[in-house]
């Protein structure tokens, strides 16, 4: 937030070039010229408005400058975790459980294993994508086992 504000004032005031901020600031010159442009349209649409008259009424543009930067974040889907990736995840969790089921837990593969294993395979994922989808496969395969209570007699077992 300090940045954005730093950014519109030493281009305004300073009249500093979106180059020479991006170079002392370290910021993107992509990400500068959004937060100027963005400001310079607020500031255009409340001249039109007839909201400002010189430097009367601007609280609204000093608002929106020290605004915190809003990202769209609604429409983003997952670019390297493919249904083509998450069937291989779930083909090596499929092939844990039968080692799981013929005595040979020790070589089940782990989650550093599998992520390695795409890796070899040629796919472009992170660590964490493997890690999470993981555990989201996993949390939805669980089962619930209800504790039932009975009455002294209810139930019998036979010998």
């Amino acid at each position: 937030m300090l940045n954005k504000q730093e950014i519109i004032l030493s281009y305004i005031r300073d009249g500093k070039s979106q180059r020479q901020i991006s170079r002392e600031t370290g910021i993107d010159r992509k990400v500068i010229r959004k937060y100027i442009k963005k400001y310079e349209e607020k500031r255009r649409d409340l001249i039109n408005e007839g909201k400002i008259d010189g430097n009367t009424d601007i609280q609204e543009i000093i608002d929106d400058i020290v605004e915190k930067p809003k990202y769209n974040v609604e429409n983003r889907h997952k670019r390297k975790l493919t249904e083509e990736v998450i069937n291989r995840i779930k083909f090596y969790l499929r092939e844990n459980e039968q080692k799981r089921y013929l005595g040979q837990s020790k070589q089940q593969k782990k989650k550093i294993d599998i992520y390695n294993a795409l890796r070899e395979e040629g796919y472009d994922i992170g660590y964490t994508s493997v890690c999470q989808t993981i555990n989201e496969i996993l949390n939805d395969q669980k089962e619930a086992y209800i504790k039932a209570e009975y009455q002294l007699g209810d139930v019998c077992e036979r010998s």
